[in-house]
């Protein structure tokens, strides 16, 4: 057994480099309480999954993703397809949106998360199984997006050493909104969640989609409530989209989506379910937890419930079912 239970995986990117300028922080707070976990540190893009799957494989109990949600998303792939059951991830946020942690309620900031790591309780969290029709798979935890969304990240990723923090992203939202251009989807939606009450829906066309957005949190792209409501408990997915709508209407939705006030407002689709389709042009952006990548529709989404052991602070919510594990 590895004498150390917790590994930390390290992304020194995350934040603008805010992960790496907090470990010391980290690591003196594990410090004052015996602690001494191990820190891998990752180099490149899809490392951070790689050193997850070989932490678990080193008998580690608790895999630590320090870093934005395109760390999470990397280190629970890397738990998931280790073939080691029963292994915890935990999460200490140190990216720029933070969108898993802050849209489920999980922690305050990093001292929180941290602190959760002492003496660790668990929660089983939903994880989303993604495939695409040319044999593609993998798992997100927080968000998928196709569209306008998935073209801004696309966007930002291609400008690499030319990247000016949040203000690319703001960049390239506004040229989106001239440049994207909303395409017809099919979308199919099956519901498992009611038992003998099943049920599975035709695939429907909808013409002039802009954005459609699978989500485990309220929180998405950077802090857009999407889906209000949407949590990693429930057993389900959320999907919102938004479609038929002119390009200059969608300026306002755009605002609106930041506060969740949206909801409701004309082209403004949403629902819950435990698989949904998507059928798209080639070519057509997608993401999944804001890596993008290059799918081949139609894509299917299916909700893996309570699929992942995750460290939370101590709550008396029956819906995490903690159980307490020394560390």
């Amino acid at each position: 057994m590895t004498q150390g239970k917790i590994c930390i995986v390290l992304n020194p990117e995350a934040g603008h480099g805010k992960a790496k300028r907090l470990l010391p922080l980290v690591m003196k707070a594990f410090g004052s309480q015996g602690i001494v976990p191990h820190v891998l540190t990752s180099q490149r893009r899809r490392h951070p999954e790689e050193l997850a799957r070989e932490a678990c494989r080193q008998e580690y109990k608790v895999v630590v993703a320090m870093g934005g949600d395109g760390t999470v998303g990397e280190v629970v792939n890397g738990i998931l397809t280790s073939g080691i059951p029963g292994v915890a991830m935990g999460v200490i946020p140190a990216g720029t949106g933070n969108d898993f942690t802050a849209g489920n309620n999980l922690f305050d900031g990093w001292e929180s998360a941290t602190r959760a790591l002492f003496k660790p309780r668990f929660g089983k969290v939903d994880v989303f199984l993604v495939q695409d029709s040319a044999g593609f798979s993998r798992y997100a935890v927080n968000s998928i997006g196709m569209g306008y969304d998935a073209y801004v990240v696309k966007r930002v990723a291609e400008l690499g050493s030319r990247k000016i923090g949040h203000l690319s992203y703001m960049l390239e939202a506004f040229r989106g909104l001239f440049a994207f251009n909303p395409a017809t989807l099919g979308i199919g939606v099956r519901d498992d969640s009611g038992g003998e009450r099943a049920c599975s829906g035709p695939v429907q066309d909808r013409e002039n989609v802009w954005l459609f957005a699978i989500t485990n949190s309220e929180r998405f792209g950077g802090g857009m409530k999407v889906s209000p409501g949407a949590n990693c408990w429930d057993g389900r997915l959320d999907y919102a989209y938004l479609a038929g709508i002119p390009r200059y209407a969608l300026v306002r939705l755009i605002f609106l989506v930041r506060s969740g006030k949206h909801i409701g407002r004309p082209g403004v689709f949403r629902g819950q379910a435990t698989q949904v389709s998507v059928q798209a042009p080639r070519g057509f952006p997608c993401h999944l937890d804001g890596d993008t990548v290059d799918a081949v529709y139609p894509v299917t989404v299916k909700v893996l419930p309570g699929a992942l052991p995750l460290v939370v602070e101590g709550t008396n919510s029956s819906e995490r079912r903690d159980s307490e594990v020394s560390a």
